[in-house]
């Protein structure tokens, strides 16, 4: 039985290894735009090497977020960057008729999983994971969609409506402690259904 590594059917392991050392190199050799790949499965090969390379060139172009395939990669900028969590970028993206279209951002999760719950049509309920090591910015992450939900949700008609969103906003925030204590619970579990 052959295998198809990258397109190509080599005859033996070696031939394997060749073909996909051909192909690392040649996916490397344009690393210059490797910061404008938005999405990791566009990477070929996918391996640790490239996928990391890739991760580290959006990086140091500034640019944290990076899609997955439907999973978002977000690395910690480790320094204050408010433009990317402007009010007027959460507005951009909950306007966009196509939000998946703009470039990768927790807003996009975040205007993704609203417009399922709100939708007239069929509303679904939705969950979203946050996780990563420690110091990878989830607590950052989680308040960054919280405070996406309670802008996009406030009507922008009047002043009133401005405070009311406020409130709202400041109460989301103000429950992350509560919700962060559920997130690092443990759960002592039997090892033997016997015992």
């Amino acid at each position: 039985m052959s295998h198809c590594v990258n397109g190509h059917n080599p005859g033996s392991d070696g031939q394997a290894r060749e073909y996909l050392r051909e192909d690392l190199q040649e996916f490397l050799g344009g690393e210059v735009l490797l910061y404008k790949l938005d999405d990791l499965t566009r990477v070929n090969p996918v391996t640790l090497e490239t996928v990391l390379r890739c991760l580290q060139a959006r990086y140091m172009a500034d640019t944290f977020y990076t899609n997955a395939g439907c999973t978002l990669v977000a690395l910690n900028p480790f320094k204050p960057v408010p433009q990317l969590y402007s009010p007027e970028l959460m507005r951009e993206y909950h306007a966009a008729p196509q939000p998946q279209k703009l470039k990768p951002h927790v807003f996009t999760v975040g205007e993704q999983t609203y417009r399922n719950v709100k939708s007239l049509i069929e509303p679904v309920n939705q969950s979203i994971v946050v996780s990563g090591e420690s110091g990878a910015g989830k607590t950052w992450t989680s308040r960054c969609l919280m405070k996406f939900y309670a802008v996009v949700a406030a009507s922008p008609a009047s002043w009133e409506s401005h405070k009311i969103a406020e409130r709202i906003e400041q109460r989301i925030l103000n429950s992350n402690p509560v919700m962060e204590a559920f997130g690092e619970c443990a759960f002592l579990s039997k090892v033997s259904s016997d015992s």
